[in-house]
């Protein structure tokens, strides 16, 4: 049953983020042409809709409690906006409800089986940003056949359906009580929000120009894809903190030859990105069951730190010694964060 659940919403988390972005940067693109400034206003709305609503979705979704079917009707979503295309704002923002409905719910699903590990998490939100990858590629080679999207769509939802009569009377919601959460907690909550911020501010300005040719910049995205996996598995094995700390220590050294090593670099984005699980999977246990809301606070968090990158000046942080200074700052934070997690874990479990 558990690897029925993480292979169904890993294999539909590509195709989801691959038909948004798809449709955003490439058809939604194509479509406006030169008028760059209603684009950039359908990218911001596409990232709020898709990330920070899925705070206020994943608070319902953990009372309803049908988590295959939110995913479902966000497949539908998502394919209902390609409809909208002339319209980009619309149709970004449909696309973003759609992503938002299907990650929540299959992050409470997946979330719900983990036994507290972080490697069911690792390998389901590992998927999504080869997704992002190939669909914002898309418009560049001038992928036009939309109805294979469609087609995936379409095949998801009925997956998800399908899924949700295997599950339902098996894998359930637990209850969420927030009334017991100390002090100590929320700042461990607020350490692990600020470190997605970060990984997702840093991740949104890792431009390097060696990412031109197209065979690293397709490793790269497996760096990041496979970070995630191994982050969630190798932090089950050896603990949380020492895989926090290791791979961001590790990420920050290597960054400042990331410029001009293209090896250096892509191993750097690969111990980088091993923290996602660890938050994720941290945040969820300490919020009682509220896995949805758990979900929603870390993708909120996603938006937020992505901002500057879309608003700022990110000369500032890209260059060798700002990304070295900022992993490590970032690996701080995070140890404050897990420590202060497992001090939870081990009052609950006395």
């Amino acid at each position: 049953m558990k690897k029925l659940i993480v292979t169904t919403y890993s294999i539909i988390h590509f195709i989801v983020d691959l038909a948004c972005n798809v449709l955003v940067v490439n058809l939604v693109a194509s479509k406006l042409g030169n008028d760059v400034i209603t684009l950039f206003d359908a990218v911001i709305a596409y990232n709020f809709f898709a990330f920070a609503v899925q705070l206020p979705v994943g608070i319902i979704a953990d009372k309803l409690n049908k988590n295959a079917i939110c995913s479902a009707v966000g497949c539908l979503l998502v394919s209902l906006g390609f409809a909208f295309y002339n319209n980009a704002i619309l149709a970004a923002i449909i696309a973003g409800i759609g992503n938002s409905l299907f990650h929540v719910g299959g992050g409470i699903d997946v979330l719900n089986i983990s036994d507290k590990k972080a490697t069911p998490s690792g390998i389901y939100v590992s998927t999504g940003a080869l997704g992002v990858f190939l669909g914002s590629l898309s418009g560049k080679y001038g992928f036009n056949k939309y109805y294979i999207v469609h087609i995936l769509l379409l095949l998801s939802f009925i997956a998800l359906i399908y899924l949700y009569t295997k599950i339902k009377d098996k894998v359930s919601n637990v209850e969420t009580k927030y009334d017991n959460i100390s002090i100590s907690e929320v700042i461990a909550i607020i350490c692990l929000m600020i470190t997605v911020c970060i990984r997702s501010y840093v991740g949104m300005i890792l431009n390097f120009s060696w990412k031109s040719n197209i065979v690293l910049a397709v490793i790269a995205i497996l760096s990041v894809v496979f970070g995630k996996m191994l982050g969630g598995i190798i932090g089950d094995r050896i603990g949380f903190k020492k895989i926090s700390v290791i791979s961001l220590l590790l990420s920050g050294i290597l960054f400042i030859f990331a410029f001009n090593n293209p090896a250096l670099g892509i191993i750097a984005i690969l111990f980088f990105n091993m923290t996602m699980p660890i938050t994720l999977t941290a945040l969820s246990n300490i919020l009682n069951n509220g896995k949805g809301f758990a979900f929603g606070l870390l993708t909120f968090a996603l938006f937020v730190g992505a901002m500057p990158a879309f608003f700022g000046d990110t000369s500032v942080v890209f260059n060798k010694i700002g990304l070295c200074i900022i992993t490590l700052a970032s690996m701080v934070i995070l140890y404050i964060g897990i420590k202060l997690y497992e001090n939870y874990m081990k009052k609950i479990e006395n």
